[in-house]
């Protein structure tokens, strides 16, 4: 069995529990950050940015796994093997400056107990699953 970056088989990842529960996630992110009518602008904005991330991260992921479990990414020479990490990687720091982007227009508008709240939370998305405890959590909504 083919194992991924930390060591853990790749068959136990299912990249499409995060969408089936991206929008319970972002309503719990709501409720916990208080948003205001003023503040639903830029709250709809990141929620649309994380679930379009979300959704072509899912699909990188997919394709990334369907490589390795037919074998075809270890047939490739390394240059080209290289050459496919950086584009997943360029990828990812693309939807990273997205959400950040709309992090940045949201956190704006919030007040000191909307930004204490936003300061701990973990993101629903892959691969922000840090949050200020250091944790991870399959859920990625541990604070």
């Amino acid at each position: 069995m083919m194992m991924d970056q930390w060591g853990g088989p790749m068959g136990d990842f299912d990249p499409g529990e995060m969408i089936d529960r991206i929008d319970g996630r972002l309503a719990f992110l709501k409720t916990e950050l208080e948003i205001t009518e003023k503040q639903k602008p830029s709250w709809d904005e990141l929620a649309s940015v994380i679930r379009s991330t979300a959704e072509t991260h899912n699909a990188l992921m997919q394709s990334m796994i369907k490589e390795f479990r037919e074998g075809d990414f270890l047939k490739k020479p390394l240059p080209e093997r290289l050459a496919y990490q950086q584009s997943h990687l360029e990828a990812r720091l693309e939807q990273i400056k997205a959400v950040r982007a709309a992090v940045e227009k949201l956190y704006a508008t919030l007040n000191d107990k909307q930004k204490k709240a936003a300061d701990e939370i973990v993101l629903p998305m892959m691969g922000m699953g840090m949050g200020r405890s250091g944790g991870f959590g399959p859920g990625m909504m541990v604070r």
